[in-house]
């Protein structure tokens, strides 16, 4: 009976069932969290629709400068003649400014934060915008482009590190895909604006001062977005990471919340200190005749030891062997993603298609942004449910297809063949390549996420910006032919790259993903390990 009086004691004493969940926290038990579905409301969809504004903005960039290459006329910029060489400046100057960006972005993310950093980046977008829509010289509007391109590169950087960082395991592909389909809702609008307006006197002003409007809207909303837990975290601040938690997961227990923040500093702890494994916090020896312990204490200790343990190395720690193959893996992905052409038939897709006899080049082009977008829909419904890796290994062999096909309408000149094989490879490329190179960040610790996320970013630029450079040029020099042949060969090397060495992580949690590069690069991780 004494027992059993000590067991119902037990069993009302709200202590000893906190201290039971501490002592039995793993690495598997710490994310009960998101074994449940996720309680997807108004509140929470703010959180991932705002951030991904950003994305928006990003994409409507990339749409609009077909448009406003056809709508500018040389005396809008006190010219005689606007050369080929001088519309390549302007377009190419955007994605030296991104990849600039790139570079100042995992500073900014890790100083000031996801949150604030994204705020910056929505005013340096509508500082752009204002200035190239009123712009009366050719240095003026450059000048505008490069600024342009620098918010872009800090929002392409740290809009997906803040969607990973925030979004629960289960659902962390489809969030970050919604990012993407944001990028593509922005071609598509610009697009289709572009064809209305390109005949208008001034309708390239028009493109540019409306790219403004989404920034101001970010703007607005970015202090009622919560900051990343991770990143509060990793500065020290436990009390705001639990109430950032508290947004994110709104039905979760206190117990619940508590334990999250356990599996992250547990998994900063071991990633500060260079350990092979993650040694848990929280002990079975922290028993339940203790009558209180202080979580927020222990977290902010530990927080404060990681923080000394990295000064005393010189500041941020050494990249891992496990962490450099994650990084790589993101960067060589970022690459195929450029070099296998999509962007060319974006930027320059009246060119391609006046090429085959298109009376209306701008046209094809809106049917390209709107397959883009259509099917970026279905990349956020199977990313989580099939997996990265499967998305990837049933989706390029389409594009490759696609480009074979669309060859051969390009060889003949017979549109028809030419833009339905192209629009299959922009299905294909949108469901798999369009989306899934942006989660990589994923791969990554939380100590080097936003610098390797540059890295991932500046990949995109740099590939970016050589395609964009050499396009025309290669088209001229080798034929239509020959560069969309080199495009098939790329897609064909990106299919090998990805079953090889990409592997898939549906469902982890950020916390067990170093686990899959942890000897090499385990590609069946997650089906050998849950399936």
């Amino acid at each position: 009976m004494a027992a059993e009086s000590s067991n119902d004691r037990s069993r009302n004493d709200p202590f000893t069932d906190i201290y039971t969940a501490y002592s039995q926290v793993t690495d598997t038990t710490a994310n009960d969290i998101d074994l449940r579905q996720y309680p997807l409301s108004w509140k929470t969809a703010k959180i991932y629709i705002s951030a991904s504004i950003g994305g928006l903005l990003f994409g409507y960039d990339g749409g609009t400068i077909a448009g406003v290459l056809m709508s500018l006329r040389p005396q809008d910029l006190g010219l005689k003649e606007l050369k080929d060489y001088q519309k390549g400046f302007i377009t190419g100057t955007a994605g030296l400014g991104a990849f600039i960006g790139s570079i100042c972005a995992f500073p900014l993310a890790d100083r000031l934060g996801r949150k604030r950093t994204i705020g910056l980046c929505s005013m340096l977008f509508a500082i752009a915008a204002i200035d190239m829509a009123s712009a009366q010289s050719l240095p003026a509007l450059v000048a505008g482009r490069l600024l342009l391109g620098i918010a872009v590169g800090i929002a392409a950087q740290c809009i997906p590190i803040y969607l990973s960082e925030v979004s629960p395991s289960s659902a962390r592909g489809t969030i970050l895909a919604l990012n993407t389909l944001a990028i593509t809702s922005g071609q598509l609008f610009s697009c289709v604006l572009s064809w209305f307006i390109h005949n208008h006197t001034g309708g390239w002003r028009i493109l540019f001062a409306l790219g403004g409007l989404p920034a101001v809207v970010l703007l607005l909303l970015v202090n009622s977005l919560p900051e990343s837990p991770r990143w509060l975290l990793f500065t020290g601040n436990p009390r705001a990471a639990q109430e950032s938690l508290h947004v994110i997961y709104p039905k979760a227990s206190k117990i619940e919340i508590v334990n999250k923040l356990v599996s992250f500093v547990n998994n900063m702890s071991s990633i500060s200190t260079n350990e092979e494994e993650s040694a848990p916090l929280l002990r079975s020896s922290y028993s339940a005749r203790n009558d209180s312990f202080d979580i927020e204490a222990l977290i902010s200790e530990t927080t404060s030891n990681m923080a000394g343990a990295t000064a005393q190395r010189g500041g941020r720690t050494k990249m891992d062997p496990r962490t450099r193959r994650a990084l790589i893996v993101g960067c060589v992905l970022m690459f195929f993603q450029q070099s296998t052409g999509f962007n060319a038939f974006v930027y320059y897709s009246p060119f391609i298609f006046s090429k085959i006899g298109v009376e209306d080049p701008l046209l094809p082009a809106v049917a390209v942004a709107s397959i883009n977008f259509l099917f970026t829909i279905v990349a956020m419904y199977v990313v989580d449910r099939s997996g990265r890796r499967s998305v990837l290994l049933h989706t390029i062999w389409i594009m490759t297809l696609g480009l074979i096909v669309s060859t051969v309408g390009f060889q003949y000149k017979v549109p028809a063949t030419f833009l339905a094989a192209l629009l299959v490879y922009v299905a294909a490329y949108a469901v798999g390549m369009g989306a899934i190179p942006w989660m990589s960040v994923e791969f990554l610790p939380l100590n080097q996420r936003s610098f390797g996320a540059s890295c991932i970013t500046c990949t995109n630029w740099l590939t970016n910006s050589a395609l964009s450079i050499s396009f025309l040029p290669l088209v001229r020099g080798f034929g239509n032919e020959c560069t969309m042949t080199l495009f098939t060969v790329m897609t064909a090397l990106n299919w090998c790259f990805v079953y090889f060495w990409y592997p898939e992580v549906k469902g982890l949690s950020l916390e067990e993903i170093g686990q899959v590069f942890e000897n090499g690069i385990d590609v069946h991780y997650v089906y050998r390990k849950y399936h």
